[in-house]
């Protein structure tokens, strides 16, 4: 019992968390009802809702009672009782419009009632045109300001649109909400890779796949896909990463997903796994999509949902031949975005690009260690104030290779990278791989 002796109405509680129906979308369907049947009109409200659920009011009139277990027995598909909603001493009654008829068959009122609910809903197109507006607004500003920081806002809207998902019935708004939901799950499931939390990427891909599998969104399914490659890549899981991309070029064809899947996805993996002719032949068919889908001339996002841009194209390629060991490919193609690196806001590829070229420069057949050191150092401090899993694992790697080189820039690079990584772990959940 609440403080205030009053009894809060659960089983009331319970079915509108159920339905998703909201205090005032529940007071506006009462009124409505109330309306359609023909019978005394009520003047309910959402005030009157927060009453029913706390207790304040104790037992609604009859007439209120039937128009909400008739509202309620629309929004849940089952034949409720006054029990159901927490007033079993109400004795309802059974006017037209609200019952079946004596024929077996329902008034055409219920049946009115019932296209016209199929076809309102509560939700305002203008609702979800804010919503896509803030997703958008989140990509831009994701390198900016990284997973750590934006990922609330990405759960805030994931939760809202859940709720408005279970308020809604119109098929093209549903649709719609679906779409948001996919990438909205997507969305998370990248943030999380890139904060090293790969259990939680993996169950939000799987969720954002089953969304647009149920919408059937092709491109929608290559995109999820090659999230999943970017995960079991940084896992280390490198024939998953290939499989992953495979399976996602399957579902996005020579789509707009395409290039981000033959480049991020398979070149790299591939590079791993030292299939070096591989890594030749996919970036070779990244190349010939990027021109079809009028890429962007400088760095796209890293975080998008439209085509990777040449930039980005060429960044995975200099990382894909650098696993490959094709060092010179490597340093072409760094020398090629570098530039356009330099001028986007992306710290995390000035970063990247920086740590593969210093990686080749220390393996290839004319070692300049003082210059991949530099390197080495200009990546730290790049995305110093948010490092990323990515960024962390290479900056390791780039270490690891340059121990075999006993001199003094090495030591410098090694001490840099040790106070760099414990300043990390306060941006991002560092798993092991």
């Amino acid at each position: 019992m609440a403080a205030n002796g009053k009894t809060p109405n659960r089983r009331l509680t319970a079915l509108m968390v159920e339905t998703g129906v909201s205090n005032k979308g529940l007071a506006s369907r009462m009124r409505e009802a109330s309306v359609r049947s023909n019978g005394e009109r009520i003047a309910t409200t959402h005030t009157t809702i927060a009453k029913y659920l706390s207790g304040i009011i104790s037992q609604p009139g009859q007439r209120s009672c039937d128009v909400l277990i008739s509202v309620l027995t629309e929004l849940t598909g089952r034949d409720l009782i006054p029990a159901d909603v927490g007033y079993p001493q109400v004795s309802v009654s059974t006017p037209q419009g609200l019952s079946n008829s004596d024929e077996g068959f329902e008034s055409p009122l219920v049946i009115a009632a019932r296209l016209q609910q199929i076809s309102s809903t509560d939700v305002d197109d203008g609702v979800l045109d804010i919503i896509d507006f803030a997703l958008t607004d989140i990509l831009l500003r994701y390198e900016l300001e990284g997973p750590r920081r934006l990922a609330p806002e990405v759960f805030a809207l994931r939760r809202r649109i859940e709720v408005l998902r279970k308020q809604t019935r119109h098929p093209l708004q549903l649709h719609r909400l679906y779409v948001l939901a996919a990438k909205l799950s997507g969305t998370l499931g990248y943030m999380a890779v890139n904060r090293g939390r790969f259990g939680h990427a993996r169950i939000y891909c799987r969720e954002a796949f089953g969304i647009a599998s149920l919408i059937d969104d092709s491109g929608l399914q290559g995109w999820i896909r090659g999230t999943e490659s970017f995960c079991a890549y940084y896992v280390g899981d490198f024939k998953q990463a290939a499989d992953l991309a495979r399976d996602g070029v399957r579902y996005a064809g020579n789509g707009p997903q395409s290039v981000r899947l033959y480049s991020n996805g398979l070149a790299r993996a591939l590079g791993k796994l030292g299939d070096a002719d591989g890594v030749e032949e996919v970036i070779a068919v990244a190349m010939s999509l990027s021109t079809m889908h009028s890429p962007s001339e400088g760095l796209t996002p890293a975080l998008t949902f439209d085509s990777y841009g040449a930039a980005r194209l060429a960044a995975n390629a200099a990382t894909a031949f650098l696993s490959a060991g094709k060092f010179d490919r490597t340093l072409d193609y760094g020398q090629d975005v570098e530039k356009l690196v330099n001028e986007s806001d992306s710290v995390w590829s000035r970063s990247l690009v920086r740590l593969d070229m210093a990686t080749a420069l220390i393996r290839s057949s004319r070692p300049d260690v003082e210059q991949a050191m530099q390197l080495g150092h200009e990546a730290l401090m790049a995305s110093d104030d948010r490092p990323i899993r990515s960024v962390w694992q290479r900056a390791h790697e780039l270490g690891a290779v340059a121990k075999s080189v006993k001199v003094p820039e090495v030591k410098d690079y090694s001490d840099a990278l040790r106070e760099w990584s414990t300043r990390a772990k306060e941006f991002s959940a560092l798993a092991a791989p």
